[in-house]
């Protein structure tokens, strides 16, 4: 005869304390937890005793929020993200947003505010490395540029930020990709070396 399960009515884990027993899943005992925001939750004892979940969601959701309130997002783009960004390696070319095809040549593209540029083909890895590379460095650090000398202009004028919202895009005219930057912060650009707008 099997042991009998441990009794875990009454004990908390986390944000969770043990009710009831409930059905076993899968030959495991499971517990009805109710959570510190009043949520009802069946989890395995296992799972409760090891500390892997320690709440019905909500300190997950909870976690998002907080972190998402320390990132700053302008023109919908996160600084953070973007700045803290490293190479890829997930897909067939070998890098991140080159892509090998079936001739054998590389396809290179970008992701910018949610949508994706085409940069080029490349009959080599190399070369498309470069131009992934090349197209980063117009438009992320670009971006990252701009970002650094509007907040310090921000910073010491509230007033201005508000009448003077960096906006920061990119457009592919005539084959090749330019950024689009507002004319009111025409001079910071200048400062930071960025390619002057254009309308």
């Amino acid at each position: 005869m099997g042991n009998m399960a441990e009794d875990l009515t009454g004990r908390r884990f986390g944000n969770l304390t043990a009710v009831r027993r409930a059905e076993n899943r899968n030959g495991r005992t499971c517990w009805v937890c109710r959570c510190a925001c009043g949520a009802e939750k069946t989890v395995t004892a296992h799972d409760l005793k090891s500390g892997r979940v320690k709440s019905c969601g909500c300190l997950k959701s909870e976690n998002q929020k907080r972190i998402s309130g320390q990132l700053h997002r302008i023109d919908g783009t996160c600084v953070e993200l973007l700045r803290e960004r490293k190479p890829r390696k997930d897909n067939k070319g070998g890098f991140r947003g080159v892509y090998l095809m079936k001739d054998q040549r590389y396809r290179v593209d970008i992701g910018f505010k949610k949508k994706r540029f085409y940069v080029g083909m490349f009959d080599t890895f190399e070369e498309a490395v470069q131009a992934r590379l090349d197209a980063e460095k117009m438009i992320y650090d670009g971006f990252l540029k701009a970002y650094k000398v509007w907040r310090e202009k921000a910073d010491t004028d509230p007033s201005w930020a508000e009448s003077h919202p960096l906006k920061f895009g990119v457009e592919k005219t005539d084959g090749r990709l330019k950024v689009l930057t507002e004319w009111g912060i025409y001079r910071l650009l200048q400062y930071a070396g960025l390619p002057a707008p254009f309308t």
